[in-house]
């Protein structure tokens, strides 16, 4: 079973606490392993490095509104998950333009927080966005979200993840198999396969994906050049 992560996001620090609460009751109450980081202003919440796969926003914030905030996250993380939360119907049109999983009217409703959360999970496993490995002989999933690269070196697979580097005991084919149908995977030389989110700059050898303290450089070949940046012009395009 996969972590949930979540970020709450409410310049109102009662509103904030009392989401918080109700949403950790909640998944305490279905077993879900989770964590939540709750922020007070945009800002703070867009500066993380963590990969969410949920974030509850609200519209009107004096730093910037939840509306704008989710296209900054959006253009992150494809696959997250957007729940506004508001004192006003009026936003309805603009949260449908950020692909909104849901729009509540403020207080949160219990029942109505636990249909969500459920629907949510289906979404987050229904295109089954995790890999199975295998590592030190326990089976376990990896979210995909939280995939920079992966590489084979000396016949052993190595995944990059955002919550550090695992050795699996699989081929490197087989785990490229699982993530080259989705279309923010790219493979720029053999061997490699990248996750476009990760993606901060890149030139004609070489792709950046820089995270936290790390500086990852992965090479780009020559006959990948032309595919490589098609595909993620692409990509940043269809956000």
């Amino acid at each position: 079973m996969m972590t949930l992560h979540i970020a709450l996001c409410d310049d109102d620090n009662y509103a904030l606490k009392s989401e918080l609460t109700l949403i950790d009751e909640v998944l305490n109450e279905k077993g879900i392993q989770h964590s939540i980081d709750a922020f007070n202003s945009p800002g703070e919440l867009l500066k993380s490095d963590t990969v969410y796969n949920i974030v509850f926003l609200d519209i009107e914030m004096d730093e910037m509104s939840g509306i704008k905030a989710a296209e900054r996250i959006r253009s992150a993380n494809k696959s997250c998950l957007l729940f506004f939360v508001t004192n006003y119907e009026k936003y309805l049109d603009d949260v449908l333009n950020q692909h909104a999983f849901r729009f509540w009217t403020k207080p949160i409703d219990k029942g109505r927080l636990i249909k969500g959360i459920d629907s949510a999970l289906n979404e987050l496993y229904k295109e089954k966005q995790f890999i199975d490995i295998t590592v030190n002989n326990e089976k376990t999933q990896v979210f995909i979200n939280n995939i920079i690269y992966i590489f084979v070196q000396n016949k052993k697979t190595h995944i990059i993840t955002t919550k550090g580097e695992i050795v699996a005991n699989a081929t490197y084919q087989s785990i490229f198999e699982q993530l080259k149908k989705y279309e923010f995977f790219f493979e720029p030389h053999r061997g490699y396969c990248v996750n476009f989110s990760y993606i901060r700059n890149y030139d004609k050898d070489k792709i950046y994906c820089p995270y936290k303290s790390e500086n990852y450089e992965i090479y780009l070949s020559r006959r990948k050049q032309e595919e490589f940046q098609r595909k993620f012009v692409k990509w940043i395009g269809e956000e």
